[in-house]
């Protein structure tokens, strides 16, 4: 569990997945989610859990403060009795329809408190408050477990090795032939698998990388726009620039001003 103040408004996590259930709580601002192939735009109040490999992504597009609860799988079958993700799984999401969440944000507010604090007291008052908080998601916050909703765990073994892949090498001259080659596929088939399972495209994935340590290289180091674009693996500072620009609205050089200016007026307030 841990809450976090975004200072990096637009930044995009690339889309993931883990066999963790991840619950998410917007307290202020807003928060993006893209959970499958669907889009949430949380604002203060809104609750969101994340059932196991469901490959999701997420974007602060403003100053935001988030609680991040995740449940590891192995914990909730013990707690469960085994029935959790055997029969049912959690079914809470605000933005997309109306719960009665009175009593759930009572208990998240009392933890927004506790995290990210160390005390032995904190502590155990926290784990007392998952508990309570599980229970009440087990009571209110079910439904029963479609018949192939899980994932094929094989293609998910294979998309970890390719992403994994991916982000070793991004910042080296790659392309989708070269990637599926690595792995043994046709360029044809392996472009449709990714795009279907990623739901975006090899060279979109691919950007958002290069774009995201672009992203903070410009906000915490000085070095030059050029060097930042090599280093992040773009090919030139033309296709950083384009590509920064078209996902940012902003060029890189005004994006780093205005961080600055934040940063100096946060320090200032």
């Amino acid at each position: 569990m841990f809450a976090f103040r975004s200072n990096n408004p637009k930044r995009v996590i690339p889309k993931h997945w883990h066999l963790s259930s991840e619950l998410l709580y917007c307290i202020s601002g807003s928060l993006i989610i893209w959970d499958e192939s669907d889009k949430y735009v949380m604002h203060s109040g809104d609750v969101i859990l994340i059932n196991p490999n469901e490959i999701h992504s997420t974007q602060s597009p403003d100053h935001n403060h988030i609680l991040v609860i995740q449940f590891p799988m192995d914990f909730l079958q013990k707690v469960t009795s085994g029935k959790y993700y055997e029969l049912f799984e959690f079914d809470l999401n605000t933005v997309k329809a109306e719960h009665s969440t009175n009593d759930l944000l009572v208990i998240l507010n009392r933890l927004v408190e506790l995290a990210n604090q160390y005390t032995i007291i904190d502590n155990l008052t926290a784990t007392a408050n998952i508990y309570q908080l599980l229970a009440l998601l087990c009571r209110d916050y079910i439904s029963k477990l479609p018949v192939g909703k899980r994932h094929n765990n094989a293609d998910l073994t294979l998309l970890g090795n390719i992403t994994g892949y991916i982000q070793l090498h991004f910042r080296d001259r790659l392309t989708l032939p070269m990637v599926a080659m690595q792995f043994g596929y046709s360029v044809s088939y392996f472009s449709k698998f990714f795009a279907k399972r990623m739901n975006l495209t090899f060279s979109d994935y691919l950007q958002q990388l290069r774009l995201n340590t672009a992203n903070e290289l410009l906000l915490h180091s000085d070095d030059t726009l050029t060097n930042i674009a090599y280093n992040s693996g773009f090919s030139s500072y033309r296709n950083f620039y384009n590509a920064f620009l078209d996902n940012y609205q902003v060029s890189p050089t005004k994006y780093r001003q205005q961080y600055q200016h934040d940063k100096i007026l946060h320090v200032e307030s």
